[in-house]
């Protein structure tokens, strides 16, 4: 194949490009006069024959450049040359000729060929119900069918407003208090009923014990008495440590979750160096920190 203006052969940079206008091939160099085509209702690059016709203003006949008369007529000979004798080929050539005109005599019209198109699509789409789609699913996955018929419940919304939220907090807050009071009011009554008792048992022993041993029995339940209070003070002590570490804080950076390097002093959150510095405020007193690092026994990566 070749250009029919310049006859230069089309390449890999060479590409074939039709002429809007009248539809024979071209390169693009040749298609360089641009005009208005009235098939496309805008402007659009023609060959120069096009656009030669439309500078002068003559009624629009699409004539096939000289280029490809040339070639047509080279090819009818040597077609004519080589089945000079041959019968056959001229039967074929009028049977196609016939064909032709007949395709474009009976040629539908686009929106009759859509409809048609469209009306064969309908009739093969497959009649699938969704009972048999739910099954099949349920097949892939190896569960019964209820489980994939079964909506997933949700979460009902929060239609709470921002003052109830807060007085629900406030009340969360008021009975834990409350708890740890008791609590704490448990723990020294505790303690006061242990000390009364030892002191009783502490002057029922020293009217029998001489003056020697009084003073050894009474040092003796005084070291006692300090013995127990200190291990109480120290199981509860220990108790709050191990709750404060598993439960309150965890050694992860309070926006990314990465391990945490500081800590803030203004608000006292863990951050990693990043976050600090971009939580980092003078106004709100957080532009100083301290360096953390994770008791032992925690998860880090």
């Amino acid at each position: 194949m070749a250009c029919n203006s310049c006859a230069k052969p089309f390449t890999l940079f060479r590409k074939q490009k039709g002429c809007p206008n009248c539809g024979f091939i071209f390169c693009s160099k040749c298609l360089e006069h641009k005009i208005f085509v009235q098939k496309l209702n805008e402007e659009a690059k023609v060959c120069m024959k096009c656009a030669k016709t439309d500078n002068q203003c003559e009624p629009r006949k699409v004539e096939p450049p000289d280029a490809y008369y040339k070639r047509i007529g080279a090819r009818t000979n040597q077609m004519y040359n080589s089945a000079a004798g041959n019968s056959k080929d001229q039967e074929i050539a009028e049977r196609l000729s016939k064909l032709k005109q007949g395709k474009t005599e009976h040629q539908l019209k686009p929106e009759e060929e859509i409809a048609k198109r469209l009306q064969h699509l309908k009739s093969n789409f497959p009649s699938t119900s969704d009972n048999q789609l739910q099954l099949r699913l349920a097949n892939l996955r190896g569960v019964p069918l209820s489980v994939v018929q079964s909506k997933p419940s949700l979460p009902a919304p929060d239609l709470r407003s921002e003052q109830e939220q807060a007085d629900d907090l406030l009340k969360q807050y008021m009975e834990q208090t409350k708890i740890d009071n008791t609590y704490k009011d448990e723990f020294d009554t505790l303690v006061n009923d242990m000390e009364a008792r030892l002191q009783k048992i502490k002057g029922s022993n020293s009217i029998k014990l001489s003056s020697s041993q009084e003073q050894q029995s009474e040092n003796e339940d005084e070291e006692t008495v300090k013995k127990i209070i200190e291990k109480v003070k120290a199981e509860t002590f220990l108790e709050d440590q191990v709750s404060s570490t598993t439960n309150d804080e965890l050694p992860f950076c309070e926006i990314c979750n990465e391990d945490a390097k500081m800590r803030c002093l203004g608000c006292r959150y863990l951050f990693c160096k990043r976050c600090f510095m971009d939580h980092k405020d003078d106004e709100d007193g957080c532009d100083k920190y301290e360096l953390y690092r994770p008791p032992k026994g925690t998860y880090t990566d």
